[in-house]
């Protein structure tokens, strides 16, 4: 019989904290090093999927929301690796948007490497991590086809054709894709 993954557990508290305060020292040699103000930013531990840390910058009217997100699990599966590479990754992203702006440079272009660079860690963009064990979200796929295979669209682009709002093609014969006759009672 085939045994079941063990279920990987989040990161503790004192992981966490331990994850906080390594993002902080990364923060702070960036201030020496580039001679930036320390924007406030938010540390949480708050992302799910197949990722192991996002920056991002929430835009209101009045004010940014600077906010580095680590995945609780996938830094727990492979703590020691996360904790040497995307720590610096994110914190990178973070600096880059603050000298440079986001909009005015590429995500991992020679600015975001620069900075890996004076940080003296790897500016590797992605890592392959084992996800076994790792809570993930179930994707609803809705089949479609046109006049030479069957395509899997997810919810999103699913909806957008439902309240016509899109159309998609087949990248092969250019056709629009349309919604198979028996999934069209389940949409």
């Amino acid at each position: 019989m085939k045994q079941s993954p063990a279920i990987v557990r989040p990161l503790t508290t004192d992981q966490q904290q331990q994850v906080t305060e390594e993002t902080r020292a990364y923060i702070k040699q960036a201030v020496k090093l580039f001679d930036v103000k320390n924007a406030n930013v938010e540390i949480t531990f708050n992302l799910k999927g197949r990722s192991a840390g996002m920056y991002r910058v929430k835009r209101s009217l009045f004010r940014h929301k600077r906010e580095i997100r680590y995945n609780p699990y996938i830094f727990s599966k492979h703590f020691e690796d996360n904790f040497k590479t995307t720590v610096p990754h994110e914190v990178a992203h973070y600096v880059s948007d603050i000298i440079y702006g986001l909009h005015n440079i590429k995500p991992h272009g020679k600015e975001w490497k620069a900075i890996m660079h004076a940080f003296g860690a790897d500016a590797s963009v992605t890592a392959n991590y084992d996800l076994t064990g790792i809570p993930q979200r179930n994707r609803t796929l809705f089949t479609y086809h046109c006049s030479c295979r069957e395509h899997q669209l997810g919810a999103i682009r699913h909806n957008r054709i439902k309240k016509n709002r899109g159309q998609y093609y087949c990248n092969a014969c250019k056709q629009i894709l349309h919604l198979k006759p028996q999934d069209i009672k389940a949409a």
